[in-house]
Order: structure tokens, then C-alpha cells, then sequence
């Protein structure tokens, strides 16, 4: 299991390569580079700037383990949605020139699921933004990843992300599970992952902690989520992805120039996790 963390905090502050350099000093494997920085899903960059970050990150032993495509996935404007999946689609291809596996890609949420019609509204709106994208995926070679997102949403439960994962039916995806979004829902995040099961074996991880209010996107055992048992859940899973840190508010917190330290911190926090999932994994 390899250990990662988005960049952002550290792309912003230190730019990309100081970024990768970062990365390794700290003691993490890979990054998550994240699309939403919307110049990396746009026509700025070309092919040669990411084939030499791609270089770069692999002199440094870091390797590019996912990533983030543009949020939200649309809006109640049709144009702004339009505009918005050619930036993913774009996101898509520039991730791909950095050898990136998969990219999550959030569920489109720019309706009310709560209100009346809605849920088979969203569930169908979601199904063909998704297909929209399966012969890009197929074309760049990269797989989507579907996250459980939002507190009333076409993902939010583990029955329905199911549900739409299963709809779909189609091997160009997998699962993103965001553990601190499962507590936000009042799910346990363990019995979340079981639930899920199979579907996360190949997917990734979004791994932060909150105290179950607010989404404060900061480090495991700084709010409220019982980590062994997660731990524990995906080694009974037999999940086989990576422990991709989203604790960037925890590195907001820090004054630049503290950030490596940061980061360091939690890269020993992750190593502990890896420790306790491999320790579940060889002890069933």
C-alpha cells in the first residue's frame, strides 16, 4: 500500500516540482495531483509539460497515484455544465500524460436531491454524464473513480453509490471512498466499506477525519473516526489501492514555511495506518 496526499496547500505555496521534492523528504510514495487547479484541465499546459513533471516525480520516487478532476461536476446552467465537462474531459487526457491510473470524477450534484422528483433526476442525469465519459477514459487509458459526496446525494450512501456503480456496469470505473464524507452521512465508515465490498478492492481512498458536523478535512485522530476499524474493514475487503491523504485544511492551518513539518507529521500518521492494515491483512 502505497501512501499519497493531494498537493494542493503545497502546489500553491511551493509550485509543482518543489512540491515533489516536498513529497519525498516527508516520506510519501506518491501524490494526488489534483485537476482542480483548473489550469492542469485546461489547454495551458502541453504534453511535453507533463511528460517532464512526470520525470521529474519518478527521480524523486514519487509516484502519481490518482487524481482529482475539476468540482463541482455541474451547475444549473447548462453552459457552465458544458464548460465544465470539457474541463474534466481535459483533466482526464493531461492526468493521463503523467501516468495517472485514475482520476475521481465527483458525482454531478447542482440539484436539491432532497427536493420532490429530484433523486431519479440526478440518478439519471448522473448516468448519462458519466457514460458521456467512458470513450474518453477507454481513449487516455485512465479509470474513473466515483466518490461518495455531499450529505443528501446520488452518492452519499453506500446503497446508493451502489446503485449507480452498478448501473453503470462498466469496467472503466471504480469507487472513491472519502471516509470523513461517511461520517458526515452518519455512516459508520467501516460498515460504509463493507457495504461497498468488492467495488473498492481496485478503487482509492480519500483519507481525512471530522467530528461528524463539519467537514474539516484534517488529519485521522484529530476528530471523531475510529480508525482501526476502518483499518481493519479494508483489509477484510482485501482492498488493494493506496491511503490517499484529503486532509488539506489540516495543512491550510500551518504557516508556509511549517508545511513540510507538516507533511511530515502526517506521513507518520499514514505509515501507522499502513501498519495496522497490514497487520489486519496477515491476521484474518
Amino acid at each position: 500500500m502505497l501512501l499519497s496526499a493531494n498537493m494542493i496547500r503545497f502546489h500553491d505555496a511551493f509550485g509543482m516540482k518543489k512540491s515533489f521534492d516536498i513529497f519525498a523528504e516527508a516520506g510519501f510514495d506518491g501524490m494526488d495531483f489534483n485537476n482542480d487547479v483548473i489550469e492542469y484541465a485546461t489547454l495551458e499546459h502541453d504534453k511535453d509539460f507533463y511528460l517532464d513533471l512526470k520525470k521529474y516525480a519518478e527521480e524523486k520516487g514519487i509516484t502519481m497515484c490518482q487524481a482529482h478532476a475539476p468540482f463541482p461536476s455541474s451547475y444549473v446552467e447548462e453552459e457552465k455544465s458544458a464548460k465544465r465537462f470539457e474541463e474534466i474531459v481535459q483533466g482526464m487526457k493531461n492526468a493521463s500524460y503523467l501516468g495517472v491510473p485514475m482520476i475521481v470524477v465527483h458525482p454531478c450534484t447542482h440539484l436539491d436531491y432532497s427536493a420532490e422528483g429530484n433523486a431519479d433526476v440526478l440518478f439519471e442525469y448522473n448516468l448519462d454524464f458519466y457514460r458521456k465519459l467512458i470513450p474518453y477514459a477507454k481513449e487516455f487509458g485512465i479509470k474513473i473513480a466515483i466518490e461518495n459526496i455531499g450529505l443528501d446525494s446520488v452518492t452519499s450512501s453506500p446503497e446508493r453509490l451502489n446503485k449507480l456503480y452498478d448501473t453503470l456496469n462498466d469496467p472503466v470505473f471504480t469507487i472513491c471512498f472519502d471516509v470523513g464524507h461517511s461520517l458526515l452521512e452518519k455512516v459508520d465508515p467501516a460498515e460504509a466499506i463493507r457495504a461497498i465490498g468488492d467495488r473498492l478492492v481496485n478503487g482509492c481512498t480519500h483519507i481525512h477525519d471530522n467530528n461528524g458536523i463539519s467537514d474539516t478535512h484534517t488529519l485521522p485522530y484529530y476528530g471523531n473516526i475510529e480508525w482501526e476499524s476502518v483499518m481493519k474493514a479494508l483489509a477484510d475487503i482485501g482492498y488493494k489501492g493506496n491511503l490517499s491523504y484529503e486532509a488539506s485544511y489540516f495543512i491550510y492551518k500551518i504557516p508556509v514555511e511549517l508545511r513540510p513539518d507538516g507533511l511530515a507529521y502526517m506521513a507518520k500518521i499514514g505509515r501507522y495506518l499502513i501498519e495496522r492494515f497490514e497487520f489486519y491483512k496477515n491476521n484474518k
